[in-house]
């Protein structure tokens, strides 16, 4: 099954961008001989018009080759024929290999944009701003100085974060300084968090240890003959405050009752307040304190839907933008040494793990939505000014115009000189990647 996704996956990728180049170009007048999604020799496909539709041996990418592309031909030649593609103009070309790259790009914008429009269902605190709950002892965000309550108004530089803002940068910053600034008491402090490291895989991400506040700290079971049972607490009743401080989690309630002394616990029952009092029992088998409650899990999840097409594009805009600086991050942190290139680069069996995973974690919704990732870094990764990538054609037809300007001409040995440099550059780099999925960390 795994194998069976990884190779749509890849499929769907190389086909959305090979369409692109093929649509573009058939739009422009440009004959395409051949549109292979895989390498190597052909496996099956069928002829339709001039082009040749195939699916080949290694499915590790694809190409849509045109007429003329083939410089050797064009070499041989005494003149050029005007439907082969070194024979359009320069911003014809161009166009034709910005289109795969933008096809990916729009797919990846497209795929969340679909998501919100069909409507799914996500953690209602990922668009919420940040109010705290309770602050594990010892953790990155007790040492920051930061309390129970406290309102987080800006971190690392962006204003009124929600907590998915919060995640996205302590998972890409660990043991670096993240400077905030929050709300406590009617005042503003400016205080610094550096996420600790851990280790997931292969790889570092950032932790903190910063936990939401628990809003409706409910009791499903009140245990009978216990401490919560002799002071009058009922199911259904909702926990606000104990020793008349703001409760924000159950963690709370639990640590206050290791003192082992009398509680005032504020319960929200029927629309009324009520004070009622308990002392914590020790439980002889634990040798821990106990008051005898069980509360529900909060519903936090909710369902995220609009029938606005303008905002479900600028949902698929914020998206891609998220996953873009995180991204940045990561590649800054490769360059200065903090992460090993070989935790930042991946190839096919990396793909096919991440496939795995998010099968096993979210379905065919998170292959989809890895689908987009992927898409979006396969576009940006070919915009890269390397020969025999498009961002290398893009590059070669720029000098080509600018040769042009002050009457020179962009040799055909220069081309193959060019294509060959970036093949060998390709070569290197895939091999590195493929290496780097195989051996062990």
């Amino acid at each position: 099954m795994i194998i069976i996704l990884f190779v749509s996956v890849l499929c769907v990728m190389v086909v959305i961008h090979e369409f692109g180049h093929f649509i573009v170009a058939k739009m422009l007048g440009i004959p395409a001989e051949v549109f292979s999604v895989g390498f190597g020799p052909r496996l099956l496909g069928f002829k339709w018009g001039d082009t040749d539709f195939r699916l080949s041996a290694i499915p590790l990418g694809g190409y849509v080759r045109f007429k003329g592309e083939n410089m050797e031909m064009l070499q041989g030649a005494s003149e050029a024929s005007p439907d082969e593609f070194l024979a359009h103009p320069g911003w014809k070309r161009l166009l034709v290999a910005l289109a795969g790259p933008v096809f990916n790009i729009a797919t990846a914008l497209l795929i969340p944009a679909a998501a919100i429009l069909i409507g799914y269902e996500d953690d209602i605190l990922n668009s919420q701003q940040v109010v705290l709950g309770d602050v594990r002892a010892g953790s990155p965000a007790e040492k920051a100085g930061l309390l129970k309550g406290d309102r987080i108004i800006s971190y690392q530089n962006k204003q009124n974060p929600t907590w998915q803002d919060l995640l996205d940068e302590t998972f890409v910053r660990y043991d670096e300084a993240i400077p905030l600034t929050v709300e406590r008491n009617d005042q503003r402090l400016d205080l610094s968090l550096t996420p600790r490291a851990e280790q997931i895989g292969n790889e570092k991400f950032g932790r903190a240890d910063l936990e939401p506040p628990v809003d409706h700290l409910r009791i499903d079971q009140v245990i009978s003959n216990t401490p919560a049972d002799k002071a009058g607490l009922q199911v259904g009743d909702k926990i606000v405050a104990l020793n008349s401080t703001a409760i924000y989690s159950s963690t709370q309630l639990m640590r206050t009752a290791q003192l082992g002394q009398e509680m005032s616990i504020t319960v929200e029952r029927n629309h009324q307040r009520l004070d009622l009092r308990a002392t914590p029992a020790k439980n002889e088998q634990s040798g821990l304190y106990q008051v005898g409650l069980r509360f529900s899990a909060p519903q936090r999840t909710v369902l995220i839907k609009t029938t606005s097409l303008a905002q479900a594009l600028r949902f698929g805009w914020d998206f891609n933008m998220r996953i873009l600086r995180m991204s940045g991050v990561i590649f800054q942190q490769m360059f200065s040494g903090k992460r090993s290139v070989r935790d930042v680069l991946g190839g096919p069996v990396r793909i096919a793990k991440e496939t795995s995973s998010a099968y096993e974690s979210g379905g065919l919704a998170q292959v989809v939505r890895l689908t987009g990732l992927l898409s979006l870094n396969l576009g940006i990764f070919n915009l890269l000014p390397i020969p025999v990538l498009d961002g290398g054609m893009i590059l070669l037809i720029i000098v080509e115009w600018l040769m042009g300007l002050v009457g020179l001409t962009l040799t055909m040995n220069m081309r193959e000189r060019f294509q060959q440099v970036g093949l060998v550059l390709v070569m290197l780099l895939m091999g590195f990647v493929l290496i780097n999925d195989v051996l062990p960390r």
